[in-house]
This record gives C-alpha cells, structure tokens and sequence, in this order.
C-alpha cells in the first residue's frame, strides 16, 4: 500500500467539508480530508507527509478542449498574433523553405478579419504567392477553412462545382472560389485530398497535447470531435500506458457516419478495453451549426447586414434525430455544437421528442456553446430535460470584440449568459474550446467573473458574471458532470487523488489576482505529471516518492 498526506490549504469541493488543512491519499484514492491530526488517522504510521504553499484543489476538468489539436499545432504554420495578410504571407513563405517539396502546408488559423490591417481574410491567390505549388489550407476554428489556389485544384473545386448539404463555397463576382469553405462539409472536400497523418503522427500530437494541459492543472479532459482513426490513436495511447491525464473521447457524428457506424468503430479500434480510469468513451459529438465570431450560427432572426442569412445548419434535423435517439437508447448521450439560437431551440426540441421515448436526463446529453442568445424558454426547457451547458468562457475573451463589429453591444453583451443559465438551475460545465482560445482553466474562471474580452477595457455582459465559488466549481464538479469521469473534480474520500497545486487562492475576493496564481504541480491518481509538489519532512522529493513508493 502507498500513502501519502498532503498537508496545506486544500478546497475539496465537497459540500460536507468544502475547505480542509490536509488531504490523504493511499493507493492513487483520496482517503480522507480534514484537519491534519484527523487525516494522519486514516493512514498508517509513517506515512510520508508533503507541505505545500499556496493552495491546493482538485485537478482541474475542462468539458471540451481539443488536446490532439493542441498536440498538431506544432507541426502547423504559427499564424498567432498575425497582423496583416503580407504577415501571414510572410510565415507560410518561411515554413515552406523550412519544409521543401510539394508537400501540403496546414495551420490553425483563428485570425478573424478585423485582426488583419486589411480587414478581410487572405483570398485563394494571395494564399498560392506565398507558396506557388503547394497545397494550403488553413483551419478556421474547426469549422470553416482557407484553401489556396493549388489546393482547390487538386480537390476538384471549380466555378461548376455545388455546395455540398451543410456547407457552402464561397465565391467572388464571376463565381469563381475565393478559397473560403464555409463548415466542414466544404472543407471535407479538400480534406479528402490531404495525405492522411500516420498513427505515429497522432500518438505525438496526444503526447504533446496532454503536455500542455497537465501544465495547467488540468487532470482530465473531453476531446470533442474525434474522428474514426483518432479513436484508434486515443485507445493505443491507453493501452500501452502512454496517458497520463483522464480523457473523454467524443466520437464524432456526421449526417453520413451514424451511431452503428460509430459502434463498430469503437469496437474495432479496442477503445472499450483500454484503462477506463484513463480514457473513456463519450457522448456522440454533432456538429448542428456555425459559429458566432464565424457570422454562421443558426440564428432565429438573420446575421445584420447579411440580407436575410440565418446562418448555417450543418446537421439536417432527421439525422440529429437518429442520432440522439440511438444515443439515448445506448444510454450515452451527444453533445451538439449549438451556437445559435435557433439551434439550440431546435436541439432542445430534438431531445423533447426523444425523451418521450427514452428519457435523456442523466445520459450526458449536453448543449455545446450554446452563448448566442439562449431565451428563458431554452433554460427552462433544458432545466426540465436535464440537458447540461458546456460552456467556454474564454470563447468570449477571444473574439467578443468581433461579436459586437457583428451584433451590435447589446447583443454582444448578452452572449454567454452563465448568470442566467445558473439562475436557471441547468447544470453547467467550464471548458476552453483550445487550442485557439487560452486553455488555462484559471483564465477561464477569470473570464467569468470579470466578463473582460481581448482588446477592450470595459467588460462585456457584467451582469453575467458569475460568483467566485460558482467559477471554480465550473472548472471541477461542473465540467465533470459533463465528462462522466467517477469522482473527478472533487476530493472526497474514495475520488480520484488528482489535485492541482496552485501558488494562489482561487477564491480570493479580486478576481485579477487570478491572472497572476500559477499551478506548481498536477498530481493525477497521487502522481505527480506536471511540475514540482515540493519535498517532504525528511528532504525527499515528491517525485522520489512516485518512484519508489
């Protein structure tokens, strides 16, 4: 038996006992929490005991970041911070004679016009003079896509060709493609062209992308969207011992890849035999629409300026049916990307006639987003179905300046209500939507609390901001409830010992002292996987100790 107390101010998120002096753990589980003469009982004589400045708390849970994404982005163009379209030009020039050849050059591109000198996004053309020849392609937040001239030859996009259902090519004056593809099932027709990464590829990009989340305390995660060979990545990870924080891994659902489909997968790939503890099967992820700072959310009245467009329905409504009735009927639940008004009333209404059938609450149905102007209505009626909110605060720090070029203040303002979704006692979960937008859990309760987006001084929405206590507890119970994981965001005897250790109080009344606390260590199952917990009485590191027990 291997146990260990660690003694310091700990927040356990249990209500019985929400702040202690010490908490032990004996074989990778919280065995007890209390004052330290108290929590030295329920351990052998002995026992190793750790002191810890700062504070200690659970590991951190985000309800929905892309950690293989976070991973790829080393192997992609940096276009963070871009300026002007020369400057983007200028870095994909660079990777390209870093990178000779004919190969394709990809990067992440989460720049929206307003961030560019010349107010607009680089065209097909100006994407090709910065590498003639080679295929481009730049990924829009995981919707929408940038293609260069090569890159829409080689996938066949002509002036003749059709916007696939759920998708559109955007065009200039003669009809010709501008080289923006509008939501997936555009961009899938140039994806389909790409070389595929190998399975060595993607086991890099999980091993890289769990670095960095682990740095920010984070101990357990739901990948959203994870594509058929991403599964088989995720569960060889698994078995060979290769992760190190929890994951969640959504399968993703597409109007062409229905649940049978994703059985198969999953039972193909050996998912369901990996380590439970470690890497577990999630709800059924499904694209419905666009996104806010993309103009392609599915509104109820239409984009300003637009001339009457609503936005963009990736997922026609029979098909988030099948769907969500095969996922109830599997006891797993979807979470639907649903930005928009209009799709969240209609997944709200999807979800009305499936729980007439089978009931959804408790499965891990849940709205993803869900910030752009959810009625009264739509919170009662999630309430009553109990559908829970995966919500990303640091979403509107990103590009809530470009929400209000958009929408106007007022409806800028009114964007991710937690206030109101609180109030409206729907469960709601903390996540990052990274990489992209920061994925550090604690900018994210700073986010909530203060509204404060990129770029502007004043906050954006102050009176839906939410309460010291309610935003650590988005970023724990709140995202766990979400990712399904037994007993994670919370030390409670018989949870999971994963705990961060930060050099500051969470709770501390100046929600900008926040953005000052860093984590010094993440300890998942009593381990410690990301920095330095500090020594024991005896001189003994931390790390000694996971060793040799």
């Amino acid at each position: 038996m291997i146990s260990l107390v660690i003694v310091g101010d700990v927040l356990t998120m249990d209500p019985a006992r929400p702040r202690a002096g010490a908490v032990a753990v004996v074989d990778g589980v919280v065995a007890a929490t209390g004052e330290v003469d108290e929590v030295r009982r329920a351990v052998p004589g002995g026992t190793r005991e750790i002191r810890v400045s700062g504070t200690v708390v659970p590991g951190f849970v985000d309800s929905h970041v892309h950690l293989l994404w976070a991973g790829r982005r080393a192997a992609r163009v940096s276009l963070t911070g871009a300026t002007s379209i020369a400057e983007i030009q200028r870095r994909i020039r660079a990777h390209a004679a870093a990178h000779p050849g004919d190969g394709w050059i990809e990067a992440d591109d989460d720049l929206d016009p307003w961030d560019l000198a010349e107010n607009r996004l680089p065209t097909a053309a100006e994407l090709e003079d910065a590498a003639p020849g080679r295929g481009v392609l730049l990924d829009r937040r995981g919707h929408d896509a940038l293609a260069g001239t090569t890159a829409l030859r080689r996938a066949g996009i002509t002036a003749a060709t059709p916007d696939p259902p759920g998708g559109r090519i955007d065009r200039d004056a003669r009809g010709d493609a501008t080289g923006l593809l509008v939501e997936h099932p555009a961009v899938a027709l140039v994806r389909a062209v790409l070389p595929p990464p190998s399975g060595a590829d993607r086991r890099a990009w999980i091993e890289a992308g769990q670095r960095e989340l682990l740095a920010h305390g984070i101990t357990t995660a739901m990948d959203p969207a994870v594509a058929v060979p991403e599964l088989a990545a995720y569960a060889d990870a698994a078995r060979d011992g290769a992760l190190r924080l929890r994951v969640t891994a959504m399968p993703l659902g597409t109007e062409t890849t229905g649940f049978a489909a994703l059985d198969r997968a999953v039972t193909d790939c050996g998912l369901e035999r990996a380590d439970p503890r470690m890497l577990r099967r999630g709800p059924t992820k499904l694209f419905l629409d666009g996104g806010g700072s993309l103009g392609t959310a599915l509104l109820s009245a239409p984009w300003p300026g637009t001339g009457g467009y609503h936005g963009n329905q990736t997922l026609s409504r029979d098909v988030l049916l099948a769907h969500c009735r095969d996922a109830a009927r599997a006891g797993r639940g979807a979470g639907v990307h649903a930005v928009g008004d209009a799709a969240i009333d209609l997944v709200l209404d999807v979800l009305s006639e499936v729980d007439a059938e089978t009931p959804v609450a408790g499965l891990g149905f849940h709205l993803i987003h869900a910030y752009l102007g959810p009625g009264a209505d739509a919170m009662r009626h999630a309430e009553a179905l109990g559908v829970r909110v995966s919500a990303h605060p640091a979403l509107q720090w990103d590009f809530g300046a470009g929400l209000i070029d958009r929408l106007g203040e007022e409806r800028a303002a009114a964007a991710n209500p937690l206030r109101a979704w609180l109030d409206a006692g729907v469960e709601v979960g903390g996540g990052s939507d990274g990489p992209g937008p920061p994925m550090a859990p604690l900018h994210g309760m700073w986010q909530a609390r203060t509204r404060r987006v990129r770029g502007r001084a004043e906050p954006l929405g102050p009176q839906h901001a939410v309460t010291a206590t309610e935003a650590l507890a988005l970023f724990t119970t709140g995202a766990a409830a979400i990712t399904g994981g037994p007993g994670t965001g919370r030390l409670r005897p018989g949870d999971p010992a994963d705990l961060a250790v930060l050099d500051g109080d969470p709770l501390a009344t100046d929600p900008d002292a926040l953005r000052d606390i860093r984590v010094t260590a993440t300890i998942v199952g009593g381990a410690v996987v990301s920095g330095d917990a500090g020594e024991a009485a005896d001189g003994v590191p931390w790390r000694d100790f996971d060793r040799d027990g």
